[in-house]
């Protein structure tokens, strides 16, 4: 796989490169000034640039196992703190999108992890993913795990959509740029199966899908 990024680089500079070259250099030269920030998960499947037909330059985007946003005073905070604090007060971002997705492993794994609370769990401990999913794990309060299996895994994706998003307005710089609305925070929720793209519906939790 290593050769065939070597080779896929090298079909960058030769085709997409020669077409973007002025942009590129100029994004070398003056550095980025995206509007807007994705906060979206680790998996492969989930590719910002691809899904919404965006270049180099146009997102700055924050990665991590389930999209998650981890409260402004908790320890775990630092690395996506960082970025979002990087992305509102020296780019000054319009706007910030928590981008979570069907069949989403990490959250998989914290449902697995909650219903099954009372096993035993040595088996299959970890050395950090256990840790960092229990961050959402307040998300999952209302959640009905005797519910079907694909209704369990899309309500708890989304919970944990709205938690990061929730979780956002604890920042108090997001929060001052919110209300002085030079800032917008969204949240949504990705089916790639259907190819559907959800959005929380304003002043509820409930999710609507985006008509185009």
């Amino acid at each position: 796989m290593v050769k065939e990024l070597e080779t896929g680089f090298k079909n960058f500079r030769a085709t997409y490169f020669e077409k973007k070259s002025k942009v590129l250099q100029q994004l070398a030269e003056e550095g980025q000034s995206p509007k807007t920030m994705v906060i979206c998960c680790s998996d492969s499947r989930v590719e910002p640039s691809i899904l919404f037909g965006t270049g180099p330059g146009d997102l700055f985007i924050v990665r991590n196992v389930a999209n998650i946003v981890p409260p402004f005073a908790s320890k775990n905070s630092i690395s996506t703190g960082a970025a979002l604090e990087y992305a509102v007060k020296n780019l000054m971002v319009k706007d910030i999108i928590v981008l979570g997705h069907a069949h989403c492993g990490g959250v998989a794994a914290l449902c697995k992890k909650i219903k099954n609370k009372k096993a035993d769990m040595t088996e299959h401990s970890t050395d950090f993913i256990g840790s960092w999913v229990d961050i959402a794990k307040p998300a999952l309060s209302e959640i009905d795990f005797d519910d079907k299996k694909e209704n369990i895994e899309a309500n708890a994706e989304r919970a944990v959509v709205v938690y990061s998003y929730t979780n956002l307005l604890t920042y108090p710089w997001i929060y001052d740029a919110i209300n002085k609305k030079a800032l917008k925070i969204h949240a949504w929720w990705l089916d790639f199966k259907s190819v559907t793209l959800w959005k929380k519906a304003e002043g509820s939790d409930s999710f609507m899908p985006i008509e185009f």
